[in-house]
């Protein structure tokens, strides 16, 4: 439950601090008091957007910060153990900063969070029904999710609305599929057409380099052959060629050792020199062998080079490039050959969801349809006691054919009411006045609770639009939530009020220039000043006072 708010630089509020109780909590006073900016405060922390219009005017830095209650094994603990939090002593401090210079933070127990995990700790704690919260009431889409909310089908309806996208997707590619059909045979040609070129130009990783070395040398072959000849003649043919001159050293060496054996130590690197000369001259001959062109081959060469280019522009930079495409192509010339087996496939898949699709929506219709007569009936005996003694009231399911299902599934839901005898039940958005609104969503949300128990419920002016004699039983409506929940409600009604067990008062004033707002916890003499005045009588007279006590004790 909530047990402080504190609230520093938030719109008018300088510094505020207010702690509440277990059960039923009010919030009175003068109109414009500021009692909805608390309100507001609530619904920042739990991840209401943040304005920086609501900074005070003279603050850079507005905050607000709320300390709960959780049990160990709650809802909202299980959301921060999710995130990797701890609470601690069983208690969360939730901090939101707003900041004029547009930098916003949030913080529960001193730890930075993300906004969307606030919104998702917020739900677990505290449920927020504003002064247009009635409103909603009218919206289809609304109606829908209070059902829900009350049939416990959650997961199964986020079933249908999986299976329903599915549905949809797998739709889509049939569709894809089928309209694929008008342009595969065109597709099919060219595939073949691309393969078959790439096959039939044998093409080798490599081979384009090879063919310009060869094309190089055919093109200076003339150049190759005189330096080659000119190498050889050097080495072997000249009578002064390195080889005979080589040889006759080692000859004048080797005789030369015959009187010493020292000379005879050069001669055996220049003989290991002159076999190195002779493997020199082989590569030489092998090399000049080598340099013959046949006839046309240089002309064969450039148009194997010129081929080569034009499949490259097409496929590829590199062979390796050319032939990955030819793979590519390859593969799907085999899948559009099965284009009619993947189509047959596509639509088993889509007939299976469809079915599957039928078949959940129908179960998730039957069990609205239950829980709406068990609403319909809860929510009616509520409204007897809210003072609607000959209320109708009644919740019509509009069912959709499959063709038209939406991801919440096949229904369309109405809420109707009526208070006259006599009369059908009509949508909400047709008759219903405020306060028959107002009374209507409470006694929806007193039904609801029993089943979604929330920590805290607030209420911001729940009793609009109805009068005295309807005061007392919202109170007792009130009071009955209370008993399982902590309730804080803003309220203008002194039988509200009475029925309170912690009773805050909101105030406003202006000192030095300034308004203030403080929210001060009444005693018992405070609570019967604070009675009198709601009743609409002078606080210091004794009738007053007297027509207080006698609420306070009757409540």
């Amino acid at each position: 439950m909530l047990r402080e708010l504190r609230i520093r630089n938030f719109a008018v509020v300088d510094a505020v601090e207010v702690e509440l109780e277990p059960g039923f909590n009010v919030l009175t006073g003068e109109t414009g008091a500021g009692k909805s900016l608390l309100i507001d405060a609530i619904l920042l922390v739990r991840g209401g957007r943040a304005q920086t219009d609501l900074i005070r005017k003279d603050a850079e830095v507005a905050t607000v910060e709320a300390v709960f209650e959780v049990g160990e094994r709650s809802a909202a603990a299980s959301v921060l153990d999710e995130a990797g939090l701890d609470t601690g002593d069983g208690r969360i401090v939730v901090r939101r900063e707003v900041a004029r210079a547009g930098r916003h933070r949030a913080f529960v127990n001193d730890g930075a969070v993300t906004l969307g995990l606030l919104e998702r700790l917020g739900d677990q704690l505290v449920e927020v029904h504003g002064q247009h919260e009635h409103q909603r009431l009218l919206a289809p889409a609304h109606q829908l999710a209070l059902l829900d909310r009350f049939a416990g089908v959650d997961e199964l309806r986020d079933r249908v609305g999986d299976l329903v996208a599915k549905h949809r997707q797998a739709q889509a590619e049939l569709d894809r599929v089928t309209a694929a059909e008008r342009d595969r045979a065109q597709r099919e040609d060219l595939l073949r057409f691309q393969v078959s070129e790439l096959d039939a130009a044998r093409i080798r990783p490599g081979e384009e380099e090879e063919l310009r070395v060869e094309q190089r040398r055919a093109r200076n072959l003339e150049r190759l052959v005189r330096g080659l000849d000119e190498v050889t003649a050097l080495l072997v043919d000249d009578p002064e060629s390195v080889t005979g001159r080589l040889g006759r050293a080692v000859s004048v060496l080797t005789g030369l050792a015959r009187v010493d054996d020292a000379f005879g130590a050069p001669a055996e690197p220049l003989t290991v020199a002159g076999a190195h000369l002779e493997d020199a001259v082989q590569a030489l001959r092998a090399l000049r062998d080598g340099l013959a062109v046949e006839p046309g081959r240089l002309e064969a060469i450039g148009e194997r080079l010129d081929a080569l280019m034009r499949l490259r522009r097409k496929y590829g930079d590199t062979e390796d490039a050319m032939l990955a495409f030819r793979e590519d192509a390859a593969t799907e010339l085999e899948r559009l050959a099965r284009h009619e087996e993947i189509r047959a496939d596509q639509e088993r898949l889509v007939k299976d969801l469809a079915a599957e699709v039928a078949t959940e929506a129908a179960v998730l219709s039957e069990r609205r349809v239950a829980a709406a007569r068990r609403l319909a009936a809860a929510t009616e005996r509520e409204l007897r006691l809210l003072g609607m003694e000959r209320v109708l009231f009644e919740i019509a399911i509009e069912r959709a054919d499959v063709e038209h299902i939406s991801t919440t599934g096949l229904d369309r839901v109405e809420l109707r009411l009526t208070a006259n005898p006599g009369e059908a039940p009509k949508a909400l958005s047709r008759i219903a006045s405020g306060g028959e609104l107002s009374r209507t969503m409470l006694a929806i949300q007193n039904v609801l609770s029993a089943a979604d128990p929330v920590p805290t419920m607030v209420f911001d002016e729940v009793d609009a639009g109805i009068g005295a004699r309807v005061a007392q039983a919202v109170a007792d409506t009130l009071a009955k939530v209370a008993a399982n929940r902590q309730v804080l409600c803003v309220t203008h009604l002194a039988p509200i009020a009475a029925r309170a067990r912690h009773h805050v008062r909101v105030a406003k004033t202006v000192r030095g220039g300034r308004t203030r707002v403080s929210a001060v916890a009444l005693s018992p003499a405070e609570r019967v000043q604070e009675i009198a005045r709601m009743l609409g009588g002078d606080s210091t007279s004794e009738t007053a006072l007297r027509h207080a006590r006698e609420l306070l004790k009757r409540s």
